[in-house]
């Protein structure tokens, strides 16, 4: 979600040409935030306790 080329073709996209910084802080939270769900996720997923993932 954060590269520099998705960065660049958002601010091309929007019509903000040279303020990816203003685009970089507006997604940065999102992207921990989703980082911080996949952990938990995959960590769930270690233990017997979500029967319901288990193919």
């Amino acid at each position: 979600m954060i590269s520099p080329q998705n960065l660049a073709i958002a601010a091309g996209a929007v019509r903000m040409a040279g303020r990816k910084g203003d685009i970089f802080r507006r997604v940065l939270p999102w992207s921990i935030g989703i980082l911080a769900l996949m952990c938990v996720l995959v960590y769930l997923q270690s233990l017997p306790v979500p029967a319901w993932m288990v193919i």
